[in-house]
């Protein structure tokens, strides 16, 4: 008869370093990052600004974990691994959705529906642009959040001139009430002499937002 497991405390271990990347990825689960960083498990591990240490930190406890886990069985290895990265993919996008819908305050229950966020650009007169955006947040929360929001570019740290118009103004400050599912409309002007490049008119969606409340910030 061949047993199952080969050594228990390796095992024990193994579900204890698993739970110890759950919390300290959790942090990373919680918000949106720019498309050209490089992920692994919905963790980035590189940023524009470099290397993530604290992902790559949360990534070794999960490797580790699953090393102990193979260690610790004489079958059903492979598939041990398969449902290990099954679990690690899935239940923190879980766990922090549940958190926000449940029991997050502030700017952590805020959700952005990026999908349906659009700016449009077009020239009022010959010095005058004007930027109308129009974004969709929820507050998931039992009390109103009062944020401050400004838009950020997911591709670079420099602020190119779309973003530097729908900024001129920003941050802009909004009022969320509990539970509202909330259509903001953002509207500001901008003298042409402050952009780098003439333009008459332009478009932008999928936007990239960072929200604050309270001292505490999250990038969208």
């Amino acid at each position: 008869m061949i047993f199952i497991f080969k050594n228990k405390n390796n095992l024990y271990v193994s579900i204890c370093l698993f739970i110890v990347y759950l919390v300290v990825g959790f942090p990373f689960f919680h918000e949106s990052h720019p498309s050209n960083n490089v992920f692994l498990f919905n963790i980035p591990l590189r940023t524009m600004s470099g290397l993530n240490y604290l992902g790559i930190i949360a990534l070794s406890l999960l490797f580790t974990s699953f090393t102990l886990a193979v260690k610790s069985l004489n079958q059903y290895k492979k598939r041990t691994v398969l449902i290990g990265i099954l679990l690690a993919t899935f239940i923190p996008l879980y766990l922090a959705d549940t958190y926000q819908k449940t029991f997050a305050t502030g700017v952590y229950a805020i959700s952005y529906e990026q999908e349906f966020s659009e700016c449009d650009i077009r020239k009022n007169g010959d010095t005058t642009l004007v930027a109308e955006c129009n974004l969709l947040l929820t507050n998931h929360s039992n009390s109103d959040v009062d944020l401050s929001l400004a838009f950020i570019d997911k591709y670079s740290d420099v602020e190119h001139d779309m973003i530097k118009i729908i900024n001129n103004g920003a941050p802009y400050h909004l009022k969320i009430r509990k539970n509202e599912r909330k259509h903001v409309e953002i509207y500001t002007t901008i003298d042409v002499s402050q952009l780098e490049e003439a333009m008459d008119a332009g478009s932008m969606k999928m936007l990239n937002i960072r929200i604050e409340s309270d001292g505490k910030e999250r990038k969208l």
